[in-house]
């Protein structure tokens, strides 16, 4: 899957509270399916595997792919959910929500099944998953919902963005994995890259994070390296870094101030750590944007 090109398209976005008699019969859809199962219980089969679903749950369907769903109890159930391709297609438009199974569908029916780019290892996205933090996903979904169905100026370009936070906070938990998720190492994990970008005028140290975070350094570059690929300083030195970059670009301010606003010692610092980093000078790289 190429990264780089996704540009969603969304089909549908609704929230659906549902009574206890409903249920879905076994079908196939031509896109994706994201659903959230805000409230009460289901269960839901997926290519022959049974899996039970308590509020809380996220459900992801891909294309091809059989499924069914039946409310478990008496209780009603709420499911907002969203129907998506990964990229607008010149029959993104014309393709509806699939309710039949394989076998009903007509030629031209079959002709629409997306093909399934998030089977890969890097992008996979499980069937179920409950994230660590619902709250992220819940948000940008709701979000989905409401400039789909308002459609003020410009929805387009916010469904778009909102889908594209969902795939990446979905895809990076998974790939972050258990290991992180357990014991609340990834909620940690979060609070020191926060601490980080709060404080990219500044110089930080390891000491200082593990003081703060109460986390032993060793640990922490563990944690930080698994999720980042790289230690928390060789982090904060490259979002201080991007971010000096924007400021040569974008404005007037001298070297010298854009060093001092970061919190360098010294202009021959900053320029070392900016050329290390960027395999320029800071004067070399305002040249060289000017001339873009």
């Amino acid at each position: 899957m190429e990264v780089e090109k996704l540009s969603p398209y969304v089909r549908v976005a609704i929230d659906s509270i549902l009574d206890p008699s409903w249920m879905l019969s076994e079908r196939v859809i031509w896109d994706y399916e994201l659903l959230y199962l805000m409230e009460g219980e289901v269960e839901v089969t997926v290519e022959d595997e049974v899996l039970h679903g308590q509020a809380g749950d996220f459900f992801f369907f891909k294309p091809g792919q059989r499924h069914a769903i039946r409310i478990v109890g008496e209780a009603r159930i709420r499911q907002p959910h969203v129907h998506f391709d990964l990229t607008e297609r010149p029959d993104s438009r014309e393709v509806g929500v699939s309710f039949k199974p394989l076998a009903h569908m007509n030629a031209k029916e079959r002709g629409w099944f997306r093909t399934n780019e998030l089977d890969d290892r890097l992008y996979y996205i499980p069937s179920r998953f409950r994230p660590a933090d619902p709250l992220p996903l819940e948000r940008s979904l709701f979000e989905v919902i409401r400039e789909f169905a308002a459609k003020p100026p410009f929805y387009e370009l916010r469904l778009k963005s909102a889908m594209l936070a969902i795939l990446a906070h979905i895809m990076r938990e998974h790939y972050w994995g258990n290991t992180m998720t357990s014991g609340g190492q990834l909620e940690r994990l979060s609070e020191v890259r926060a601490y980080l970008d709060d404080n990219a005028h500044r110089s930080v140290q390891l000491d200082e994070l593990a003081e703060r975070f109460h986390i032993s350094k060793f640990h922490l570059i563990y944690l930080f390296k698994k999720g980042f690929q790289m230690t928390p300083i060789q982090y904060h030195q490259k979002i201080r870094i991007e971010k000096a970059k924007t400021m040569i670009r974008y404005t007037y301010l001298s070297i010298q101030e854009i060093a001092d606003q970061l919190g360098y010692s010294t202009i021959h610092a900053f320029s070392r750590a900016f050329k290390a980093s960027a395999g320029c000078s800071p004067s070399g790289y305002r040249d060289a944007a000017a001339s873009d």
